[in-house]
């Protein structure tokens, strides 16, 4: 099936890719794996996203009212399926994470550091 858009001259081959539908922004999530924080210190990686104020069995316990989860990759080349994400609840990487984002800067290299229960970016 071809339909012609004649207002961009570009041949509609009937795929949702083609109408380039803007993602949804009040309900996303990251379709891929989840790793611990913890097994992330010391490590160089790439954040490419985040959402806030997840709720989770963790921030309610806390009396939280949310954890940020991240998504990240390992090879900013790699495809979505080694894409993985984790949840923090970590005020220092949850600052610079809104510092990237205000700055419109993803994706961005960064390494994780942690001491005891205390997690942060370098």
């Amino acid at each position: 099936m071809e339909i012609k858009n004649n207002t961009e001259n570009k041949v509609d081959d009937g795929s949702l890719a083609f109408l380039n539908i803007p993602r949804d922004e009040n309900n996303r999530h990251f379709n891929c794996e989840q790793i611990q924080q913890s097994r992330l210190s010391n490590m160089t990686f790439w954040i490419l996203d985040f959402i806030e104020d997840i709720e989770t069995r963790y921030s309610k316990a806390k009396g939280k009212s949310g954890q940020t989860l991240v998504k990240i990759k390992f090879q900013l080349e790699d495809g979505e399926d080694m894409a993985r994400k984790f949840f923090t609840g970590s005020q220092d990487i949850q600052y610079v994470l809104k510092k990237v984002k205000e700055k419109n800067a993803f994706p961005r290299r960064v390494t994780m550091r942690g001491s005891g229960n205390r997690y942060w970016f370098e």
